[in-house]
């Protein structure tokens, strides 16, 4: 199998140039890859990113070309730079990886070109909008349509004793089922061939899988083997059907994976919803900030959750896909994209409609002010005002502590404290009206400090008390060096 390997790899390295593009973009500026400087987010061309993204396909790959690019230009012109692609052929005027013969099977030793060349098409017009695709090889849900080229009565390939099902077909590792794994190769080292001529491009084994570590964590080794020959590096996931196993999966496999997508906690029926779900993101986080490896991203490609009308119980309701898309972002997570608006029968996400395109429009206008990637979660520095009870106020902070700080507030009136931690005097707050794409004026307010090394410790209070019922974020930014001086300190401490 290694020599196999090595000859496959060997022929694809020498094919790459010719395909599609050429490996100028990979050659150029350094490519998508953890950040240096902070591990928990990626960078791009040398500048650190957040992803975040919606679209109304999960396959746009297999859209016609002028609906991929007005999707693209909108996603682009709202703040967005993520796009996942599932190689996947559900819908109709969909396209198979394979050609088909006269009797109408498919033969899985002959491509159709037109699946590659719109693979080909997509990777081109996201580069040159800088959109990142997290690219999925393959997606359970296909195995499980009675057409599906792979399974062995719909090709003269192989027979359905070779691959009848899709646990036949996730089974090939472990049973080593040389036929089938045949085709799994090729189809990987095409897949390879054409997206390792860009630099934009995240990997994503499995959605939703279930397939089981050893098939999983082989075609990560397979493809990291085949940016290795390329001389190029590239970062891999499986998406597990629980959250956690995606973590447990990056954590258990670092020589397979080199990032968790968690999209699954993005839901009402596998993940959290309010606290419980930023609260998922903070153990996660703290897992992998305790393990032997460094922090990696923790990326989420879908946050479900359509109208706030749908009976779809299993996504939950738009409202909440909204707050999810805040918690993600002030969670220290390295990715965010809302999922496609529907399927037959159900509405799982909300796509990008208007609702999302404002959401993303108030993160870019955030970024511009506040330093994200010198930032980390900190809900510890929250203390309640009005109300004892935590369940009442819902708000998440990120601070660059001393410098800047952010608190996501969903719809609703809170009023809460903030404790700068640091010794500060003074701090300019602004408020980002998250629904009406406004800023507020800043204005300079005054920390309160009381408590002393006498009593229960020093204590600073910012109070922050929304200006309506909408969704907003605060912001506040240390005034001038900020500092109190040390001897002011001892004499307020003293009293």
């Amino acid at each position: 199998m290694k020599r196999t390997l090595r000859i496959c790899w060997c022929l694809l390295l020498a094919s790459i140039p010719a395909i599609g593009g050429t490996l100028k973009a990979a050659e150029g500026p350094s490519p998508i890859r953890p950040y240096a400087k902070n591990p928990w987010y990626w960078e791009y061309h040398g500048k650190p990113i957040l992803l975040r993204g919606g679209s109304d396909e999960d396959n746009p790959f297999q859209w016609p070309e002028s609906r991929l690019r007005e999707q693209l230009n909108l996603l682009a012109s709202v703040g967005g730079n993520y796009l996942r692609n599932t190689m996947s052929s559900r819908d109709e005027g969909n396209v198979f990886a394979y050609d088909k013969t006269e009797n109408g099977l498919y033969d899985l030793d002959r491509w159709n070109n037109e699946y590659w060349r719109r693979l080909d098409v997509l990777l081109r017009e996201t580069a040159k909008r800088g959109i990142i695709v997290q690219l999925t090889l393959w997606d359970s849900h296909d195995l499980r349509r009675p057409d599906n080229p792979w399974l062995g009565r719909n090709n003269v390939t192989y027979s359905a004793d070779v691959v009848d099902d899709r646990e036949d077909f996730y089974g090939t590792i472990g049973a080593s089922n040389q036929a089938g794994m045949e085709v799994q190769h090729r189809y990987v080292d095409k897949l390879m061939a054409t997206s390792l001529a860009y630099d934009h491009v995240l990997y994503n084994i499995d959605n939703e899988s279930s397939a089981g570590a050893e098939w999983e964590s082989y075609w990560g080794r397979y493809i990291h083997e085949a940016a290795r020959q390329a001389r190029r590096k590239v970062f891999v996931t499986t998406m597990q059907y629980d959250a956690s196993n995606s973590v447990r999966a990056a954590m258990s496999y670092p020589d397979a994976f080199d990032y968790a997508d968690i999209s699954q906690n993005n839901q009402d029926s596998r993940g959290g919803r309010g606290p419980a779900h930023y609260d998922n993101i903070m153990k996660w986080r703290e897992k992998m900030a305790c393990w032997g490896g460094a922090p990696m991203p923790l990326n989420n490609e879908k946050i479900y959750g359509a109208t706030d009308s749908s009976t779809n119980y299993s996504a939950g309701t738009e409202t909440e896909a909204v707050n999810r898309f805040w918690r993600i972002v002030f969670g220290g997570c390295a990715s965010a994209r809302f999922h496609r608006p529907s399927v037959p029968r159900k509405l799982w996400g909300a796509g990008l409609n208007e609702r999302v395109q404002t959401n993303l429009k108030a993160m870019d206008m955030l970024l511009s002010e506040f330093a994200l990637f010198s930032a980390a979660p900190h809900n510890d520095l929250l203390s309640h005002i009005v109300a004892a009870a935590p369940s009442t106020v819902e708000a998440y902070v990120l601070a660059d502590i001393g410098r800047q700080y952010a608190v996501y507030f969903p719809r609703g009136r809170y009023k809460i404290g903030l404790d700068p931690w640091v010794y500060v005097k003074k701090a300019h707050l602004r408020w980002l009206d998250v629904e009406n794409l406004e800023w507020t004026e800043p204005e300079l307010v005054e920390v309160k400090w009381n408590g002393g090394p006498r009593d229960w410790g020093d204590r600073g209070c910012i109070t922050l008390a929304t200006p309506g019922n909408s969704s907003y974020v605060a912001l506040i930014t240390v005034a001038g060096d900020g500092t109190l001086p040390a001897a002011e300190v001892g004499a307020w401490s003293q009293n």
